[in-house]
Parts: structure tokens; C-alpha cells; sequence
């Protein structure tokens, strides 16, 4: 893993924000975790988690703006990933900091996302 995460850091000017815990580097989609600990944003009312009988947070309204927030903050200066691994999904986790302000506890913080202990 960590020889990908090394070639796709100077791609990371080029990022995608799909929703307010995943992005993609470069070609690398990556699934954001905090420094304390892993991240859960909002889901928009599309996502499968939001269908009955799922476990989703849902709420259209703040997965907008936890989009929006993240990628203004992941456009707001050179973006440093120190990924660890990847998930079920094949997405890499990573924490993802801007100017050293970790974006998953910032996230989090502008109560935008959760750290979902159940993740850990």
C-alpha cells in the first residue's frame, strides 16, 4: 500500500469529493479517517444505507454540506494523506490533513461527521 499512496500524493491536487468521507486522489479513492478515530458523514437520501431496514445516517441536507465543507478544505492547500490500510471497499484509509489540520477531526468538529467507535 504504501508504495500507491507515495505515487498518487503528487496527483492530490487533482481531488474528487463525492460525499463528506470519501474522496478520490489522483486515481486513488480514499475513505477518510481522523486522528481520533474513523469518520462517519452523513448519508444523501440515494445511498443504499438509507433504504429501509438499513444502518445509514441520513439526512440530504447535512451530506450536502459535509460534502461541500470537505472539499473546500481539501482545496485549501497541499493535501498530506498518511493512509493505513484499506477497507472492505478497496478504498484506502487515510487521514487527510491540510496545512496540519487533520480534515476528519475538523470534520467532525464543524459537526459535519462522527467518529463511529464501532469502526474501530
Amino acid at each position: 500500500m504504501r508504495d500507491s499512496v507515495e505515487a498518487q500524493r503528487s496527483d492530490c491536487s487533482r481531488i474528487v469529493v463525492h460525499d463528506g468521507d470519501t474522496f478520490r486522489c489522483g486515481g486513488m479513492k480514499v475513505r477518510l479517517v481522523a486522528a481520533s478515530g474513523p469518520v462517519d458523514a452523513p448519508e444523501f437520501d440515494t445511498s443504499p444505507r438509507c433504504e429501509a431496514d438499513r444502518d445509514g445516517w441520513c439526512d440530504q441536507d447535512l451530506a450536502e454540506r459535509a460534502r461541500n465543507w470537505l472539499d473546500d478544505m481539501l482545496s485549501g492547500g497541499p493535501v498530506q494523506l498518511n493512509c493505513t490500510g484499506s477497507d472492505r471497499y478497496g478504498r484506502a484509509l487515510c487521514r487527510a490533513s491540510v496545512n496540519g489540520r487533520d480534515a476528519g477531526d475538523a470534520l467532525v468538529a464543524e459537526g459535519f461527521a462522527k467518529i463511529e467507535d464501532r469502526w474501530r
